[in-house]
């Protein structure tokens, strides 16, 4: 199992196609290849990481160390990410005077795509691990505590944060987000119709969250502070700058591959700062605190701006990345209970690229396992909800708009028959 399954390679080729070609869900293959590196980059980092005799991010002697403990920067990518996808439709129709999308529908959309996975992993990770205590990198609630994942609360209680299955402390962010966006949208479409103006909204947001990361920097308040939407909304604010600064322009290849160029290197130059920080010596815990990863984000935004207006890329656009986009959901979740659970069971190795390439296949096959039993059905299920009310809605304005015609008209004739008389 420490290699990919050969028997998996026709199925990553077929969801590859449906990356790149289908529309029913508006993906863009070049941003579920971003979605896949930033799994993949995920996964290396928590395989360096649980595969140390004494499981701890502050492990580092090497430059290897250093460089692999920077991977974490791919979690950035995520957020950002979200940010600009769901916000283009809010800022379409403040740009344009649409329709903005149907609270429901958006409700049930992020629902399908963001619950049935979670919870299946949730009890997964429950059943799986909850035997384990005493494994090297192994931290369980109290049971307690593990209603809190059931509502994304586990971020709020220092017992239960980065506890059982440390990635999903992003999804109660994320799911923070998703229901602030909303609010955000409806405050974007209340005011003028210039793409400046819009633009006060992500960047009041930009501040806001810069204020609250310099407010609790060097206090030591403690991750339940940190690991926090208000903490994170630097990230989905350029994420929602870039949709708005994108909307309904284009640009050439030259400014494209400028636009990638500078974004790769503000990446390289945040990890760059953050493994030389402590490796020099050098305190710089307010600065860090405060601006966080905000390099690696205007990065991953600039990035972001050069494939969603030239979307086709041969190396994230490639079918093995887009393949990977694709199932990277569940790759997520699913990858360090597999971690923890060969640690748990002496199945491991305890180096960094042998122990990796164990959890591998295990974690890309939960993974596939997850995207066609778990959530494609349920994204299809939402999808063909919204058609459904998408279509009965549009009836019911036609047959709105076919009465008042019919009264007009009447109206009209009785009016032309008074006057003649």
């Amino acid at each position: 199992m420490g290699t990919l399954d050969p028997n998996m390679q026709a199925p990553v080729v077929k969801f590859a196609r449906e990356a790149r070609h289908t529309k029913d869900d508006g993906r863009l293959a070049s941003l579920d290849g971003i979605r896949g590196l930033g799994a993949l980059a995920v996964f290396a980092f928590h395989g360096w990481l649980y595969t140390m005799p004494a499981p701890s991010s502050t492990n580092r002697s090497s430059i290897g160390d250093y460089a692999v403990h920077e991977l974490r920067l791919a979690l950035v990518s995520f957020f950002v990410l979200s940010g600009f996808l769901l916000a283009r439709p809010w800022f379409a129709a403040a740009l344009e005077h649409g329709r903005p999308p149907n609270l429901r529908r958006y409700a049930r959309a992020r629902a399908a795509r963001v619950l049935p996975a979670y919870y299946v992993a949730l009890a997964g990770s429950i059943a799986l691990l909850w035997g384990l205590q005493g494994t090297p990198g192994l931290r369980l609630p109290p049971s307690g505590e593990l209603p809190l994942f059931l509502v994304f609360g586990q971020n709020f209680s220092a017992t239960s944060v980065l506890k059982l299955n440390p990635p999903m402390w992003s999804l109660a962010v994320e799911a923070m987000f998703y229901a602030l966006l909303p609010l955000i949208g409806w405050l974007a479409l209340r005011l003028p119709q210039r793409r400046r103006t819009q633009a006060l909204v992500p960047l009041a947001l930009l501040a806001l969250g810069l204020l609250y990361n310099w407010t609790i920097a060097g206090r030591g308040l403690g991750l339940t502070f940190s690991k926090t939407l208000a903490a994170m909304l630097p990230y989905f604010a350029l994420g929602m700058l870039t949709a708005l600064l994108m909307h309904g322009r284009t640009i050439d290849m030259r400014t494209k591959r400028n636009l990638m160029a500078l974004g790769v290197a503000l990446v390289a130059l945040d990890a760059l700062m953050k493994a030389a920080a402590p490796a020099l010596g050098l305190n710089a815990t307010i600065l860090f605190s405060t601006i966080r990863d905000l390099p690696s984000g205007v990065g991953f935004a600039l990035i972001i701006a050069a494939l969603v207006v030239a979307p086709r890329s041969r190396f994230l656009g490639g079918r093995a990345l887009a393949a990977m986009g694709v199932i990277s959901y569940g790759f997520y979740l699913w990858h360090v209970p597999v971690l923890l659970v060969m640690r748990g069971n002496g199945w491991l190795p305890l180096d960094p690229v042998l122990g990796s390439l164990a959890a591998f296949g295990p974690s890309l096959a939960l993974a596939v396992l997850s995207w066609f039993a778990i959530e494609r059905p349920a994204l299809r299920w939402a999808a063909r909800r919204n058609r459904q009310e998408r279509r009965a809605a549009r009836a019911a304005d036609e047959a709105r708009l076919g009465r008042s015609g019919t009264r007009g008209r009447e109206v009209s004739g009785r009016d032309v028959g008074t006057v003649r008389t």
